[in-house]
């Protein structure tokens, strides 16, 4: 006979995890993604910190540049391209002040319009003088000189500032979130950014905000007018009379 012992049902060899294996994996688990996107901040960081360095560096050699060449020195910042690029004039002109950023869009799409009529002009003259059909050909004095206009300032010409020691600048894993000067009521968004630098050792104030692809970590870039300084901050630096409300949103006092 077999006994009750002999004749019970086998243990199965395959056990369960408890409660606190489970609850270890998790938090192993928990501790390598914290590593990891820990990691890829610090790698964004690093990448930021990078980008604004250089664009200080192109903001002061552009300093020193006007101050030794006497020429006005500009640096074009494109939000919508992510570049940057330096240009160069030998004119002297009037900078607007107090523009809003629709008033500044639309100045400079009438500016580009009338370099095309300009250029247009140009080009018509050139081929009637190569044709012989030239009005002052034909006539010993142009009456279109006696034509009145309207008033319209002198605007300088900028040209492509070609310089190996500053070349343009396609940012890859960041951005500029605005730019800000004087002239503008409120910090640019969007188009282009100006920053000015004139002889004798002079700039326009500017706060140009970078930050990374996500708009996550922000740093900010201060130039000094008198020195040509640059300074950066581990965070977003507001305009004067700017502050931020309580939703985050950019409101002057």
């Amino acid at each position: 006979m077999y006994s009750a012992r002999s004749i019970a049902a086998p243990r199965s060899t395959t056990g369960g995890f408890t409660l606190i294996e489970i609850m270890v994996v998790f938090a192993i688990v928990a501790l390598l993604a914290a590593g990891a996107t820990q990691g890829f901040r610090s790698l964004r960081k690093a990448d930021l910190r990078e980008a604004t360095t250089q664009l200080s560096g192109a903001m002061r050699y552009l300093f020193d540049r006007a101050s030794t060449t006497g020429k006005i020195h500009r640096l074009v910042i494109d939000m919508e391209t992510g570049s940057y690029w330096a240009e160069v004039s030998d004119d002297r002109f009037f900078i607007p002040r107090e523009e809003t950023e629709e008033q500044v869009r639309a100045r400079e799409e009438k500016e580009a319009m009338d370099d095309e009529e300009v250029a247009r002009k140009r080009e018509q003259d050139q081929r009637a003088a190569a044709s012989g059909k030239s009005a002052s050909a034909n006539s010993s004095f142009d009456l279109s000189k006696l034509e009145v206009g309207d008033f319209r300032p002198k605007r300088a010409r900028f040209a492509s500032f070609k310089d190996l020691a500053l070349k343009p600048v396609k940012l890859k894993k960041t951005k500029v979130q605005s730019v800000y000067t004087p002239r503008v009521v409120e910090p640019l968004t969007s188009g282009r950014g100006y920053v000015y630098f004139f002889p004798l050792g002079q700039t326009e104030p500017a706060i140009v905000t970078m930050s990374d692809r996500e708009g996550k970590t922000v740093f900010s870039l201060v130039v000094h007018p008198i020195t040509g300084r640059v300074r950066i901050y581990n965070r977003e630096v507001l305009p004067p009379g700017m502050r931020t409300d309580d939703e985050g949103r950019r409101v002057m006092e």
